[in-house]
């Protein structure tokens, strides 16, 4: 058994988290910062950037809040590791400076994308598994050879964002491959760069960077970067992979046919299968497991934690004691919230037909007749989320040609007892909910414990999260009455989009 803590570093869409596991996986400490953001040069008003000096320097106070809460030091640290949000790339230089930092809400390429896929659209989802290419990093490439040439001749690097941070603590430049694939610079079904791919778009080739599987030790904590962290020099630093596929691992979904859903800011769907599966019609995605023989197929619920949280500021509660209110609230509402029903980017996903479309919350009018409260609003947005889950696992069942053998749910939102029953009865299914919502992270601990030699390799890492799951098994009367409140909602939904905006 391997000693001591393992500190992870999980970088996500709105924050920052640092987390201590001891060597059993369970959290000792935790620290979590707000990303700054920027909006750029005004070159684009949907740009998004970090400030890479701003960006370091919230991940070494995280470190140092992280550790300090724990009263460990730098000698209990056996590893560290990192995970991040998806399609969020940083460009370096030659000289190792960060020309680019941007998060995967940064938007800027939305016109360069457009060119892309009309010129290529079937080679660059068959290749990456992923469209449409503004939200990728060739788009960005292009953006950057168009708007700023001077600094786009400059890139010699592109790095997802959790190998950036391997990068800023070992000086070593690799890539993991679901990280790369969720960026769009992997041809999925080789593993492999797409570097031909790349070339025949004109930009700029990515090959040097060498692919390194979760699991493996990168390097060790470089002096300076130990000297900036208080982490010990030469700390074994692992690679893990992209924040939805880490999850995967923490909650043992690691066969053909299972399938893991992350229900944070927003809310994939992944089904393990044993090879690429695409749509025809490419609403969905396709991407790399952690492991070499696997990997999985998506179908993503769109807006959850982000919709949710966002209601729960509208109504003026704020933080962990506002959602807990919003959590009382709901739980007092009944099945089906009384005729209200939430559309607020909750959907099935559709990724060839995108764009913005009517939304909001609906409810009987006239007031008099029956009045809106606080609670039905609540638990009309979590009961949107969880018919926008069941929309898309029938749909990633579909594709895959798999049926869904078992399922499993973690991330910020299963921390709500209320969703979790909402979601068992909605899906009229088995559930396993995780004991630990951090899923990203604790699989990002998993594969450190491969790198530290506790486990062969990642698939077996997974099975040590299995006893923190427990099982929730829906009430078939619910079940029947949300069956036709389904229904309803899907065809709401339909109507919302013949609404020209």
């Amino acid at each position: 058994m391997a000693e001591g803590c393992v500190l992870v570093l999980d970088a996500g869409t709105t924050s920052g988290r640092c987390l201590l596991f001891d060597r059993n996986g369970t959290v000792v400490a935790s620290a979590a910062r707000a990303w700054t953001l920027s909006a750029g040069r005004d070159e684009s008003p949907y740009a998004r950037e970090f400030d890479p000096v701003d960006l370091w320097e919230t991940i070494r106070r995280l470190i140092a809040e992280c550790v300090g809460r724990a009263g460990r030091s730098a000698q209990d640290i056996s590893a560290v590791s990192a995970t991040s949000q998806r399609q969020a790339v940083v460009f370096l230089d030659d000289a190792g400076r960060e020309l680019y930092a941007g998060p995967n809400t940064d938007l800027r390429a939305l016109f360069e994308g457009a060119a892309i896929d009309d010129e290529m659209r079937a080679r660059v989802y068959r290749t990456t598994g992923h469209l449409p290419s503004f939200l990728f990093a060739p788009a960005k490439l292009r953006w950057f050879q168009l708007h700023r040439p001077e600094a786009y001749g400059r890139i010699a690097s592109v790095l997802t964002l959790a190998d950036w941070l391997l990068w800023r603590l070992t000086g070593v430049l690799a890539a993991e491959p679901t990280l790369a694939g969720e960026a769009g610079l992997l041809d999925i079904n080789r593993r492999d760069h797409c570097s031909d791919m790349l070339a025949d778009l004109g930009l700029l080739s990515n090959d040097h960077i060498p692919l390194v599987e979760s699991g493996t030790v990168v390097g060790g904590v470089s002096g300076g970067a130990a000297q900036q962290t208080g982490l010990r020099t030469g700390m074994p630093v692992a690679a893990a992979g992209a924040d939805t596929q880490c999850g995967l691992l923490a909650m043992d979904v690691t066969a053909p046919g299972q399938v893991g859903i992350v229900a944070g800011w927003s809310c994939p769907v992944q089904m393990v299968t044993g090879a690429p599966a695409l749509s025809d019609d490419l609403r969905t995605w396709a991407g790399c497991h952690l492991y070499r023989t696997a990997w999985v197929a998506e179908s993503t619920a769109g807006d959850a934690g982000h919709s949710y949280d966002w209601l729960a500021g509208t109504m003026g509660k704020i933080g962990p004691s506002g959602l807990a209110e919003m959590e009382h609230l709901a739980a007092g509402v009944p099945i089906g919230s009384d005729g209200v029903a939430a559309f607020l980017g909750q959907s099935r996903m559709d990724m060839g037909n995108v764009g913005l479309r009517a939304g909001g919350l609906v409810f009987p009018v006239p007031l008099t007749f029956d009045e809106v409260g606080q609670g039905h609003l609540a638990r009309a947005c979590l009961e949107a989320t969880a018919y926008a889950i069941r929309a898309n696992l029938e749909q990633i069942e579909q594709i895959a040609g798999l049926p869904c053998l078992n399922l499993a749910v973690g991330g910020g939102m299963s921390r709500s007892e209320t969703f979790l029953r909402i979601l068992t009865n909605v899906l009229d299914r088995e559930l396993r909910a995780s004991n630990e919502p951090n899923v990203s992270a604790l699989g990002a601990f998993r594969c450190a414990m491969v790198a530290l030699g506790e486990y062969a390799d990642v698939q077996e890492a997974g099975k040590g999260s299995v006893p923190r799951t427990r099982r929730l098994d829906p009430d078939t009367a619910e079940s029947a009455e949300y069956e036709e409140l389904f229904q309803q909602w899907c065809r709401m939904a339909a109507g919302l989009e013949d609404i020209p905006l």
